[in-house]
């Protein structure tokens, strides 16, 4: 149960549908219905039709189809009458639908592009009295890249022209030879199928089945009202394995054994990375995975949501706070790191956002744990005038900083990350640092709401959830379903992936109540790009003291 207090908590920043089964068979045999049975029997033919994975080639036609995304890597242009725009701002999904169908908005009506529709032998009448033939690959090529059809005539104005690279054309008439039968997995009209990563063995099994019973309560409760449009969730779960490959390929066969739509959650420390890199490849969207080191690189994981900044985030944003209060041509830096390959990345961090800020004496110092001398450590630090220390390690070496500036009568502010120094720090500041020492966090205690709190406290009674000692791990995983469902709700009935992806990134500000607000984006996969900066009072012994959000761009 959520009790409000002062109690800082740490929240880590953290299927077989469509096929006909033996059930479906024997109940349109034993009724006698040859209706009954025609449809089970569609149904089926159509489940193992969606069941085939695209290829990569249909895989780039689709990316191009609804982003005008090239194989290339190069920026595609389109011609609207004599106006050249991004191809990625009229992508073909645009205008003729996910599904290919054609629809009419704004009284322009954009045909259907299902190549069967579009190489049918009598051709095609438009409204207005346009007639042509019917498509081939060379005439609808000419379509895309002259605006013609097949008789010569011109088509709409409103229909743009590309020039593109011959390959992205031969995927996208790939994808439109599929796009009939494309369906995402783990979808029928009465189910969705959803997943999650959690480990069951081992020091984590228990914050794994906290996270599980949420998660199971949670969809439990969806369901309980009627679903989402009528579909009732389904939750698989997959182990975690020993190493990072072996969790990464049972998340595999989580996949595409039980053809999940999408996953909610998962705690999986060691194969974040593998995690995103499977997502991407099999085009899975992932929401809420618990990480300490969410992946931002370029060019964007589109298929990973992340709730809250990861270490990395943090540092900028303790970067960006500590610039308000220092002189960026004057204050000397010190990097205090110690050599691991964690704490190096860290490092980089703080430099690169220092260097944003302006900063122009910057010193990194990397110390082994095995000999530590902050007393020397501090005595030089002192003599070259540094007043600003970004700390990195542990709460136990940041304790022995202190004591050994307190001896040096050297009082630097000092910057560390909370969730690697640990509430510990805050009973080894001297009292003369009083407003010199900040730490950053993902999140804190009143990120929680009175509503939130609530509604969480409901689920835990009405599912006879019992109290456990993972109550960050938990907020986690229920606010990651409760984003999920949200989006899920957003994509409308007409359920895919990519609608589902489209949703999330419209998500802005949206409330958990467990949380900070979420907010994603085209360009953005972490939802509270940001930490708040908190300060200690060591006379009152009074934590946090004060608290305030930085971004961290």
């Amino acid at each position: 149960m959520i009790t409000k207090t002062l109690k800082l908590i740490i929240i880590l920043p953290s299927v077989v549908a469509g096929v006909l089964s033996v059930t479906q068979y024997s109940a349109a045999v034993s009724s006698a219905d040859p209706t009954l049975l025609q449809a089970a029997v569609r149904e089926g033919k159509q489940g193992k039709e969606e069941l085939r994975a695209l290829t990569p080639q249909e895989k780039r036609g689709k990316a191009f189809y609804l982003r005008s995304e090239s194989s290339t890597g190069q920026e595609i242009t389109a011609f609207i009458g004599e106006v050249d725009v991004p191809a990625s701002t009229v992508p073909c999904g645009g205008c003729h639908g996910a599904r290919g169908a054609g629809k009419a908005e704004g009284g322009v009506i954009a045909g259907n592009l299902i190549w069967s529709n579009l190489i049918k032998s009598y051709g095609h009448t438009h409204e207005g009295g346009r007639k042509h033939a019917a498509f081939s690959e060379s005439s609808f090529i000419r379509a895309l890249t002259a605006g013609t059809d097949p008789s010569g005539n011109k088509m709409s104005v409103a229909m743009p022209t590309y020039r593109l690279p011959q390959q992205d054309m031969a995927d996208l008439i790939a994808y439109l030879k599929r796009i009939e039968t494309d369906r995402d997995p783990g979808l029928s009209e009465t189910s969705l199928v959803l997943g999650t990563v959690l480990p069951d063995k081992g020091p984590l099994a228990d914050m794994g089945q906290a996270m599980r019973e949420v998660l199971q309560s949670y969809f439990d409760e969806v369901n309980s009202n009627g679903g989402i449009y009528n579909r009732k969730i389904e939750l698989r779960v997959a182990a975690v394995a020993g190493d990072a490959a072996s969790t990464v390929a049972n998340t595999k066969r989580l996949i595409e054994d039980d053809q999940v739509f999408a996953i909610a959650s998962s705690l999986t420390a060691g194969a974040d990375e593998g995690m995103a890199a499977l997502s991407r490849e099999a085009g899975v969207p992932l929401v809420g995975p618990s990480t300490l080191l969410p992946e931002r690189n370029l060019p964007l994981n589109r298929h990973v949501f992340y709730l809250l900044s990861g270490l990395n985030e943090q540092a900028r944003a303790l970067a960006n706070f500590a610039a308000k209060r220092m002189d960026p041509q004057k204050s000397r830096v010190a990097i205090l790191c110690p050599d691991a390959v964690l704490n190096r990345r860290i490092a980089d961090s703080v430099e690169d956002q220092g260097k944003k800020n302006g900063w122009t004496r910057v010193s990194r110092i990397y110390y082994q744990r095995e000999r530590p001398n902050p007393a020397q450590l501090a005595a030089e630090l002192k003599q070259q005038g540094v007043d600003t220390v970004f700390f990195l390690g542990p709460p136990g070496e940041a304790s022995a900083l202190f004591k050994a500036a307190e001896g040096a009568n050297w009082l630097p502010s000092i910057y560390a990350l909370g969730t690697l120094a640990g509430k510990a720090i805050t009973e080894s500041v001297p009292v003369q640092m009083k407003d010199k020492v900040f730490l950053a966090f993902p999140t804190v205690p009143t990120d929680v709401s009175d509503a939130g709190a609530a509604e969480y406290n409901a689920l835990l009674k009405k599912y006879s959830l019992k109290p456990s000692a993972h109550d960050a791990a938990r907020f986690s995983a229920f606010a990651a379903a409760k984003i999920l469902v949200e989006a899920l709700k957003l994509a409308g009935k007409d359920l895919s992936r990519e609608g589902l992806m489209t949703a999330l990134e419209g998500l802005y500000e949206f409330d958990t109540g467990l949380t900070p607000k979420i907010s994603f984006g085209p360009n953005r996969r972490i939802g509270a790009l940001g930490a708040y900066i908190v300060t200690i009072d060591p006379e009152k012994k009074l934590f946090p003291a004060s608290v305030e959000w930085t971004s961290t761009d």
